[in-house]
């Protein structure tokens, strides 16, 4: 029965700390979650131009080196 009540005990003080570290949580605003998904979809596409390029500019060495195509 102790076990049950240490147990009981310590779920509620998890609990407490748990609202107590959610009190000090900021969350971004409207306009800086608009601004970090643009940045993130413009490097995206950056990125992916670059290994696309890549890709094709190796497929075309390795092609020209051993004579396919």
């Amino acid at each position: 029965m102790e076990k049950v009540k240490a147990y009981l005990q310590n779920t509620i003080q998890f609990f407490r700390e748990v609202k107590v570290e959610l009190q000090k949580v900021t969350f971004p605003t409207r306009q800086e979650t608009v601004g970090s998904t643009i940045v993130v979809l413009v490097l995206t596409v950056i990125v992916a131009g670059y290994l696309g390029i890549s890709d094709w500019l190796l497929t075309w060495i390795v092609q020209r080196l051993l004579h396919i195509g």
